[in-house]
């Protein structure tokens, strides 16, 4: 009998070893990411830019510039230009006063169904920004943060203290309009399921830094 109950509590065991380790498809390099990107099933990377050099400084139209080196020749990111550059880890610090980070694999989202609100605004962001003089980087930044959720971030439940010194002005007020943040937030809900990927099309790269630094993204098309 107690040989019985063994053989039954030993068989539930592996059961839910089995459960357990079968449950996620997240794809990544190593262990980095997984505070930050959880779930990231299914993002690609990009074979020549295993280990690109990024240099980041501050954009004025968004909230970061990326520079790359390092990388062999690919269709999806290049050496050629500057990107447009976002933070999606607002938790962390980055450099971005020229920072040079080495070693940095890159990874992409191009049509991943988890990425699909994020690459949607990506889309739209110039014409937002164009279309209405009151959304800046900022906003857009803030709808980043608030569209990806790991590390979590609810923008109505921050203090303004605790957001990074670009959100707010000498006295400690924010430089962003919350209602912009709500109004954009609710044109990615409504909007992302039409979304298509076609020739064109923006989307993000992911650029796999250390797990103590800020996780960037650069706008690939």
């Amino acid at each position: 009998m107690i040989r019985s109950k063994s053989l039954i509590f030993i068989s539930l065991c592996t059961c839910f070893f089995i459960a357990i380790t079968s449950c996620s498809d997240v794809t990544t390099s190593d262990g980095d990411l997984s505070e930050t990107l959880d779930p990231i099933a299914e993002v690609y990377p990009i074979e020549g830019a295993e280990n690109s050099r990024l240099t980041v400084n501050k954009g004025s139209n968004s909230y970061f510039k990326l520079a790359f080196a390092g990388i062999s020749s690919n269709s999806i990111i290049t050496e050629a230009e500057e990107k447009i550059g976002w933070c999606i880890d607002w938790e962390k610090p980055i450099d971005s006063d020229n920072g040079v980070y080495d070693n940095i694999p890159l990874l992409s989202t191009f049509n991943v169904e988890k990425w699909n609100r994020l690459n949607y605004l990506l889309n739209i962001s110039n014409d937002l920004m164009a279309s209405d003089p009151e959304i800046t980087f900022r906003e857009i930044q803030l709808v980043v943060w608030s569209l990806r959720g790991f590390p979590e971030f609810n923008l109505n439940s921050t203090p303004v203290a605790d957001l990074p010194s670009r959100m707010k002005d000498a006295n400690g007020q924010p430089k962003f309009s919350y209602e912009k943040v709500d109004e954009i937030l609710e044109i990615v809900e409504n909007g992302h399921d039409d979304f298509e990927f076609v020739e064109g099309t923006k989307y993000a790269v992911i650029a796999q830094t250390p797990s103590d630094v800020q996780t960037v993204i650069a706008v690939a098309e």
